[in-house]
C-alpha cells in the first residue's frame, strides 16, 4: 500500500485547525514541501512541544511527503524564541541535507499558510489560491506525526491539545479523540473562576462554547478557559447589529485595519476599512462590488478587530456576514490576481505576539505548560463522524458492538472527499449519531 492509501485509510486531516484531508495534498507534485510549526496562535504550546518531543517523528512525515511529492527541499518553521524546540529538531537534521529550518519571529501571523510562505520561500501566494500554486505543500508539525504513524499503519486516534487559561494547572495533554472538555478540565486541576466560558483553538481564530461536554475532534488545538465577564469574551458574543451600529456611529476611516492586514500587505485586494464603508455609509453594492467580494480573501485572522481597530470595532465580523450572503446567492471568489507586490511597509507590520496579548488582556495566561506524553485514560468518548473537510463519514458500527483502539468506525463513501474515523479506546459502542459515544470496559 502506497503512501496515499495509507494516509486515506489512517484518515489523517490537518491537524492544525483545518482539517482538510491530508491524503488530496500528498498526491501533488511540487518543489517544497514546509513543515508548519510557527504555533501561530497566542496561549498555544501544543507545535513547539510536539517538536521538542517528537522531533524525529516529524521530519520522518515530513521526508515521507517529500518523496510522494517529488519536493527536492524541505522547511521546518519554528519561532526563533523557542530554542528547546529548535534544538530537538536540529539534533534529527544533523544527518539530513535536504531538510532546513526557517526561524521565524515572534510575531501573529507567523502560521498562516501565505506569510510562512512567503517567509520561508520568498513567494507569494496568489488571490484566492493556496500553496500548490507557487510549488509548495504546507503541512502541520502533527499532521507530518500522523503522516508518520500512517505509513507504518497506525491510525489517528489521539490528538495534542494545550489547555490553558482559568485552570490550575495548564497542560499540554495527549488525548484520545473524543475525550469530552470536562475531562481535560478536570485533569488540569478544575477551574480556578466561578463563572467561565471555553474558548476552542487560540485567542485570535478560536470559538467560544458553554458546552463542556463537547468532544475533542482532530483539529482541537486547544481549550482555553476565560472568566465570562472577560472582555474578550463579550465582545465574541456582541451581536452583528451592534457591530454594524457602531460602526455607522464610530468608524474614523483611519485605515489601521487595512494597515496591518496581512493579505492587504501581501498586495491582495482585500482593504477592510473599504468594507466598513461600505456598511457604514449604505454604499450601493453594485459599484462597490470588487469590495463586497474582495470579502472572500480575508482569511478571519482577527488582525484587524482584535488589534488594529482603535475604536473595538470588527470588519472580521463585517466580511463574515459579506462572505455568508455571497455564498448563499452563489456568487464565488473573482479575485485570482498571481502578479502580487508586496506592499512596502509589509516588514514592518508584523504583530508582535506580547503586544497582541496586552490588546487581548490575556498577559497573565502567557505560560509555557508542559507535555503529558502518556496517554490520558479516559471512560468514555464522544466521537464526532465529521471531523474535516467535505462529506462526513459513515458509521460501520452499532450499538452493543465491540471495538478495539484503532478499529475503523466511520468511513467515507467511496469517491467522496472526506477522512476515515477511528475508535480512540477500547470498548462498547453506546450510541451511534452525529457522535459515535464508545465507553471503555
Amino acid at each position: 500500500m502506497n503512501l496515499v492509501e495509507n494516509i486515506f485509510k489512517a484518515g489523517v486531516v490537518g491537524a492544525g485547525g483545518a482539517g482538510f484531508p491530508t491524503h488530496i495534498k500528498v498526491q501533488a507534485k511540487v518543489d517544497t514541501v514546509i513543515g508548519n510549526g510557527a504555533e501561530c496562535e497566542p496561549l498555544l504550546a501544543t507545535d513547539r512541544q510536539a517538536a521538542v518531543h517528537f522531533a524525529e517523528e516529524i521530519v520522518g512525515g515530513l521526508k515521507l511527503v517529500m518523496e510522494a511529492t517529488g519536493a527536492e527541499k524541505g522547511i521546518i518553521g519554528i519561532k526563533e524564541k523557542y530554542e528547546d524546540a529548535l534544538s530537538a529538531v536540529s539534533l534529527v537534521l544533523e544527518i539530513v541535507s535536504n531538510i532546513t529550518i526557517h526561524k521565524l519571529g515572534n510575531y501573529y501571523p507567523a502560521g498562516d499558510e501565505f506569510s510562512l510562505v512567503k517567509d520561508a520561500t520568498g513567494r507569494l501566494i496568489p488571490e484566492g489560491g493556496i500553496p500548490l500554486n507557487v510549488g509548495v505543500v504546507v503541512n502541520n508539525i502533527n499532521t507530518l506525526r500522523n503522516i508518520y504513524f500512517a505509513h507504518q499503519g497506525t491510525p489517528v486516534t489521539n490528538q495534542i491539545v494545550t489547555v490553558n487559561g482559568e485552570v490550575k494547572n495548564p497542560m499540554v495533554l495527549n488525548v484520545p479523540i473524543g475525550t469530552h472538555f470536562r475531562d481535560l478540565i478536570e485533569i488540569c486541576g478544575g477551574v480556578t473562576t466561578e463563572d467561565y466560558t471555553l474558548l476552542i483553538g487560540g485567542p485570535m481564530m478560536g470559538r467560544i462554547s458553554d458546552d463542556i461536554e463537547a468532544p475533542v475532534t482532530k483539529t482541537t488545538t486547544g481549550l482555553i478557559v476565560l472568566p465570562s465577564d472577560h472582555s474578550y469574551i463579550v465582545r465574541k458574543k456582541r451581536p452583528l447589529e451592534q457591530d454594524i451600529r457602531w460602526s455607522q456611529s464610530q468608524c474614523e476611516q483611519c485605515r489601521d485595519c487595512t494597515e496591518f492586514c496581512p493579505r492587504w500587505l501581501q498586495g491582495h485586494s482585500l482593504a477592510p476599512h473599504m468594507a466598513m464603508r461600505v456598511i457604514d455609509y449604505n454604499l450601493d453594492s453594485e459599484p462597490h462590488a470588487k469590495t463586497i467580494t474582495s470579502s472572500m480573501l480575508c482569511s478571519e485572522c482577527g488582525i484587524c478587530d482584535l488589534y488594529s481597530c482603535p475604536m473595538n470595532l470588527s470588519p472580521r465580523i463585517i466580511f463574515k456576514e459579506f462572505k455568508k450572503r455571497l455564498i448563499a446567492d452563489g456568487i464565488k471568489n473573482p479575485h485570482n490576481n498571481a502578479e502580487l507586490q508586496e506592499r512596502a511597509l509589509a516588514g514592518y507590520r508584523n504583530v508582535p505576539k506580547d503586544r497582541l496579548l496586552q490588546r487581548l488582556e490575556m498577559e497573565r495566561y502567557d505560560v509555557y505548560p508542559k507535555l503529558v506524553k502518556e496517554e490520558i485514560n479516559v471512560g468514555k468518548v464522544k466521537i464526532p463522524v465529521q471531523q474535516h473537510i467535505g462529506t462526513k463519514a459513515e458509521a460501520m458500527v452499532k450499538p452493543g458492538d465491540i471495538v478495539g483502539k484503532g478499529d475503523m468506525i466511520a468511513s467515507i463513501p467511496e469517491g467522496k472527499l472526506g477522512a476515515n474515523i477511528h475508535a480512540s479506546i477500547s470498548g462498547k459502542i453506546e450510541s451511534v449519531g452525529e457522535h459515535i459515544i464508545i465507553l471503555k470496559q
